[in-house]
């Protein structure tokens, strides 16, 4: 089996699952348009689309805790003055060493 470097994981699985999470919470729970969900996000609407739809984002599933994160990051995201950063998302995540072995187990799949 060939090395996985970890942020391959999180930038495959992890990554793709904070969005869903962020688009989800931010157009269902706080209202926010989908355009500007995109704009915050760094995406085009029919990507948000798509999130909210679970088309993209795959099926990794997060616990309350990382759940409780990702909406504040949703929250940082959208009072930032900045468009698409969410770059921080690795650094509070930390690719801990569970989130990595469900990662690498829906790889397998």
């Amino acid at each position: 089996m060939p090395l996985t470097f970890p942020c391959e994981i999180v930038s495959w699985q992890v990554l793709p699952a904070v969005r869903r999470e962020m688009a989800y919470y931010l157009v269902n729970a706080k209202n926010v348009s989908r355009k500007m969900v995109a704009k915050k996000l760094g995406l085009t609407e029919a990507a948000v689309c798509q999130y909210l739809k679970k088309k993209r984002g795959g099926n990794y599933k997060f616990n309350e805790k990382e759940i409780d994160k990702i909406r504040k990051m949703a929250d940082m995201v959208m009072n930032s003055e900045k468009d698409g950063g969410i770059c921080f998302i690795c650094k509070e995540f930390d690719a801990p060493a569970e989130m990595m072995k469900r990662a690498e187990s829906i790889r397998a799949r």
